[in-house]
């Protein structure tokens, strides 16, 4: 699973390499071409990259061009979006789940797109409880994976012969009157350890993996009681899906989760850009002023409708970025080249340690 350690490790790549992006997604069958249409747009798109290729890294673009080539040729994608890093040193792929725009780069590696997606689809915790346990998974860019699961025994052993009759694993059997009451109790105990200790282990995720949230799956007197044991200022990134789902395969669990998840990213974004709309706080809207305040070092997040995109000019020496056409930089007097809003910004939230939160829908209009 793609992870921030992952695009962490990629950043640290060595230059020059190619940076590839595919859009696999499978296409109708009555629609499939001779040649991948990815393939063809590969070959076309080189052409063009080629020519800002310096003289001397001529035969090295070549090489790794023909590499994943070589490597895409024959090949049935399983997933929607494919992104390859070919350098001399380095081969490295990651299988999209995530529908992603094609994009071929020289240089150093080319991440933006990346990160854009990463703040666009927020890691979740996903736990799905039942009588038996809890199953814990990571969910992030449209893959679900098992990170642990515990179950759920009860522990007999502090559970007297007098008091409750003769008592076995995994049932008990009893006798009645006080004796249920005894049972009734000693098993509520029991449960609230577990829930207790459930939620314990979800937060532990949420903190050290960055989860945005806890999707917590099962029968409502199960994650009932497990909301309730969550600190409060936790329980507002807890989501409750009364649904029995224990019995599940994970590509089941997912299928039946994934609507839930896009219902939450729907109105946690709205609801941002809410926030935004009504702060009184020191907030500015609008490009430019954006742009100012974060070179200026005063801006520490930033909302930006997913499909917007604008054509910036940033130095080459001092970095400074705008929309001005000026050939000069204003700053160091340096000269400027056109960069893409979605290219800048990934390098200016890093430089300056600002946070992008990306939202679409309803919330990006």
């Amino acid at each position: 699973m793609l992870n921030s350690e992952r695009l962490r490790s990629l950043s640290e790549l060595s230059a020059p390499l190619l940076t590839v992006y595919l859009d696999t997604a499978p296409v109708k069958a009555s629609q499939h071409p001779p040649v991948p249409r990815y393939l063809t747009w590969l070959k076309n798109e080189a052409k063009t990259v080629i020519r800002s290729v310096l003289s001397g890294e001529l035969n090295l673009f070549r090489e790794q061009l023909h590499r994943v080539e070589e490597f895409l040729e024959g090949r049935i994608p399983r997933g929607k979006g494919l992104a390859i890093f070919a350098g001399p040193a380095t081969w490295e792929t990651e299988t999209l789940q995530v529908e992603i725009a094609n994009e071929l780069h020289w240089g150093k590696p080319a991440l933006s797109q990346l990160h854009w997606l990463a703040a666009a689809h927020k890691p979740c915790c996903i736990v799905v409880v039942d009588h038996g346990g809890a199953r814990f998974f990571g969910y992030w860019l449209g893959e679900m994976a098992k990170v642990k699961e515990t179950v759920f025994e009860v522990d007999v052993s502090q559970w007297k012969k007098k008091d409750l009759g003769h008592v076995t694993r995994p049932g008990v059997r009893m006798a009645y009157g006080s004796q249920r009451d005894v049972f009734e109790h000693r098993m509520e105990a029991q449960y609230e350890q577990f829930c207790r200790e459930t939620a314990e282990q979800a937060n532990h995720l949420r903190e050290n993996e960055g989860f945005e949230a806890i999707f917590l799956a099962g029968p409502e007197r199960l994650i009932e009681p497990i909301e309730r044991e969550f600190p409060q200022e936790v329980r507002q990134r807890v989501v409750l899906i009364r649904k029995d789902l224990g019995k599940l395969e994970t590509h089941e669990l997912q299928e039946r989760l994934e609507p839930e998840i896009e219902k939450w990213e729907c109105e946690r974004g709205s609801a941002l850009v809410s926030d935004l709309l009504s702060s009184k706080r020191s907030a500015v809207v609008g490009i430019d002023e954006t742009l100012a305040q974060l070179q200026a070092g005063k801006t520490r997040s930033l909302l930006l409708a997913h499909d917007f995109d604008a054509e910036l000019h940033q130095c080459k020496l001092c970095g400074w970025t705008d929309r001005s056409a000026d050939p000069v930089c204003p700053v160091c007097k340096g000269e400027r080249r056109q960069i893409k809003l979605r290219d800048a910004l990934s390098d200016l939230a890093l430089r300056f340690e600002a946070h992008i939160e990306v939202v679409s829908g309803e919330a990006a209009e």
